[in-house]
């Protein structure tokens, strides 16, 4: 199973902070124009959010469950190393989710 369908069933959203232009932010852009419109077929609903300001430090931002939130700065990455940051973002959903179940009780 790819990541473009497990990561509605594992993040609650991902987003993406990132400059139009800059050179910093150009794996990120890159791996947005690639991926989005795969992940919203596989999963429609899931909020693949895309900020864009001037100059943004690029981030990859993933919330769990319970509102727990984890990033990662993207900057001067390839779109090969921002895929790789998002599955290993994916990757650690079953544990932050279980951790914090396992913590309420």
């Amino acid at each position: 199973m790819s990541w473009q369908t497990k990561i509605a069933s594992k993040l609650r959203e991902i987003r993406f902070i990132c400059c139009q232009a800059s050179g910093h932010s150009a794996g990120v852009r890159s791996f947005i124009n690639t991926n989005y419109q795969s992940v919203k077929d596989a999963a429609p609903r899931f909020p693949f959010i895309v900020r864009e300001c001037e100059n943004a430090i690029p981030l990859i931002i993933a919330r769990y469950d319970f509102g727990v939130e984890r990033k990662v700065v993207a900057e001067n990455l390839s779109e090969a190393e921002v895929k790789q940051a998002v599955e290993d973002l994916i990757s650690q959903a079953d544990s932050i989710n279980s951790h914090r179940f396992l913590n309420k009780a």
